[in-house]
């Protein structure tokens, strides 16, 4: 059995034998609007700083910048991550005094979050007390009062009253350039509208986030770029915190793209692993259990980003006297990078950690596909290969195989390319990605690229259901259009059920690299890029693809094809007319910068010291941070 570690307190907090109290409140918290919340405008900056302070507003680690000043003695917090907070107060007046502080701070400090509140008594039946925010009497003990927990939370979530709803002001003189809602402050270090002389006018929470967001800016620059290489030259690098940084190439239409990579399955592997790791003999112990277990999660997200940024630093080639690039095969050409000397060149990739188990990534549009492919490479590496315990996947995977009795218990097969094979308990991931032009809003791509991650995810969940003996798989999908989440699903819906299907997406883990190696490597045989251009493009375009989505036989249009060029058409081994459209529609954003080459994915990869968001205190003696 895993060892449980010792419940984590705030600081001055009260100890006791090992756990939760005999009798008492469990408090869950579960902030509502979020992702609407963080992207709601168009600046990096802006989704970094919501993103940061989010994760904050449920931080009791953290006594300057979190809410550990809000925690009285005696509480034992089992979760404060991601939006989310669950703690056990000893009665019901020290859970009813947190709430009223806590939805305070919260109102002060991010208006446009709406705060779920649900207590659960447990224990003697007077622990509930008069005006606990749900209904519901007192439970046996602590185990039992977070299994009905989620369902108090949604109970509370289906009687919300108008107190929640902010009330914004009347007689408007001056609009937020953000929200839209009565702006307060000016922010010297923006201008409105591209007029340099008129600065912004933002709410007061706009203008906090954005401090906040400077702060774990820089922070993330300096860890995640610590001693970063790059393939030519040493030059300063920095990540970008406006759009236009992202890689954009001025006079060209460039685009970028929204990656969202979330965790599979998360629910059931954090309820098995509370079963398994979990000591009966002692209340909350399979909940301590799970902070520990989210913790690790939350390093493997970190950890995905802090290498995704190295990775791409790996490529970057910067000469003297000439405009730093990102080099690669394909049809898209290198990217060329934002640098103003002397100051430091701008990678274009701009991670945003949201929550402690998914990773949204902005990057360059030509970019997403190589960094998607790197993603999964490096959660599919072989642990026992990489070794370091330091390293995420390491830890994640050694707690998880210790809960399951060994290293082979329940764990997933990976299929290496050279024909042999490992077992890893690091989870599988969904990724969607979202392709829009500069200047769109975040939300939108943002919405688009989740329901490509959330339908990456049901296909997946269908296959197990299809063939339970199928392997456990990564999942991707992705779009290139920005015509609203609806539409957007519609569209592919009725793709893959057309009598010949126009889409091969979702894609598995598998399919997508063998999807990228047939039709858009250089040196693949028909492939769409081969000899480094798309020498078929016009072809492609103006006659195959129409002749694919009408549905029809391309087989007198390829025989014609040939009979023109004196020669078999060139087109990619095994091709189906579905992958040759999703082919075709990303064949000129597609950069190969050969991350893989540039930064092994099986090395090892402590975690910075920066962790999921930002500096932090140390952790409490035994705690563990989700």
């Amino acid at each position: 059995m895993t060892p449980v570690p010792a419940p984590h307190r705030p600081p001055g907090a009260a100890p006791d034998a090992g756990g939760p109290p005999a009798g008492g409140v469990v408090v869950g918290v579960d902030l509502r609007g979020i992702q609407a919340y963080v992207y709601s405008g168009r600046r990096i900056l802006d989704a970094v700083g919501r993103a940061a302070l989010v994760a904050e507003l449920t931080d009791t680690s953290d006594a300057e910048h979190g809410i550990a000043d809000l925690v009285p003695p005696g509480c034992v917090v089992l979760r404060d991550a991601g939006g989310a907070l669950t703690a056990v107060f000893p009665d019901a007046a020290a859970a009813r005094l947190f709430t009223a502080r806590y939805t305070r701070r919260l109102r002060d400090r991010a208006g446009d979050l709406t705060p779920v509140v649900a207590h659960v008594p447990y224990g003697a039946a007077e622990a509930e007390g008069p005006g606990a925010p749900t209904a519901g009497g007192p439970v046996a003990g602590v185990d039992a009062a977070l299994a009905v927990l989620p369902e108090r939370l949604r109970e509370a979530r289906r009687h919300m009253s108008a107190l929640h709803t902010p009330a914004h002001g009347y007689g408007i003189t001056a609009v937020c350039s953000v929200s839209g809602g009565p702006a307060e402050t000016v922010d010297s270090s923006r201008a409105q509208d591209d007029h340099p002389d008129v600065h912004e006018r933002v709410t007061a929470d706009v203008a906090r986030a954005r401090g906040i967001g400077r702060r774990w800016h820089r922070a993330h620059s300096a860890d995640w770029l610590a001693g970063a290489a790059t393939a030519t030259g040493a030059p300063a690098l920095a990540l970008p915190m406006e759009v236009d940084r992202l890689g954009r190439d001025h006079g060209e239409v460039s685009r970028i793209a929204v990656v969202h990579i979330d965790v599979n399955g998360l629910g059931i592997l954090l309820g098995s692993y509370r079963e398994r790791a979990g000591d009966p003999r002692v209340p909350g112990s399979g909940a301590i259990a799970q902070r520990l277990l989210s913790g690790h999660i939350a390093g493997l997200t970190e950890g995905l980003a802090r290498v995704l940024v190295r990775a791409v630093a790996a490529t970057v080639r910067a000469e003297p006297g000439r405009a730093p690039v990102i080099p690669g095969a394909g049809a898209a050409r290198p990217v060329t990078l934002h640098h103003v000397p002397p100051g430091p060149v701008r990678i274009p990739v701009r991670p945003v950690v949201v929550a402690g188990d998914d990773l949204t990534v902005l990057c360059d549009a030509r970019l997403a596909l190589s960094l998607v492919r790197y993603a999964l490479d490096w959660l599919d590496a072989d642990p026992e290969r990489v070794g370091d315990p330091r390293d995420p996947r390491v830890a994640l995977h050694r707690a998880l195989a210790g809960a399951h009795g060994g290293p082979t218990g329940a764990g997933r097969t990976v299929r290496r390319p050279d024909g042999g094979a490992h077992t890893t308990f690091v989870p599988t991931v969904g990724a969607g990605i979202a392709v829009q032009p500069v200047g769109a809003p975040l939300s939108l791509g943002y919405d688009l690229c989740e329901a490509m991650c959330r339908r990456a995810k049901q296909h997946r969940v269908a296959l197990a259901e299809a063939d339970p003996g199928a392997p456990d798989e990564h999942a991707v999908a992705w779009t290139t259009r920005f015509d609203g989440v609806d539409r957007v699903l519609r569209r592919l819906d009725g793709a893959r059920l057309a009598p010949v299907p126009r889409t091969g997406l979702p894609l598995t883990g598998t399919g997508f690299a063998r999807f990228l190696d047939r039709y858009l490597s250089v040196s693949a045989p028909g492939s769409l890029l081969a000899e480094g251009d798309a020498r078929r493009r016009s072809w492609l375009v103006s006659s195959l693809v129409p002749l694919l989505e009408s549905g029809a036989d391309p087989g007198p249009e390829l025989a014609r094809r040939a009979r023109v060029t004196g020669g078999p058409v060139g087109l990619p081994l095994e091709w189906t007319p579905g992958e040759l459209l999703d082919a075709v529609e990303v064949m000129d954003l597609y950069l190969d910068p050969g991350l893989a080459s540039a930064l092994d994915p099986h090395r090892p990869r402590p975690r910075g010291r920066a962790g999921s968001g930002g500096p932090r205190p140390p952790a409490p003696p035994g705690g563990a941070r989700t």
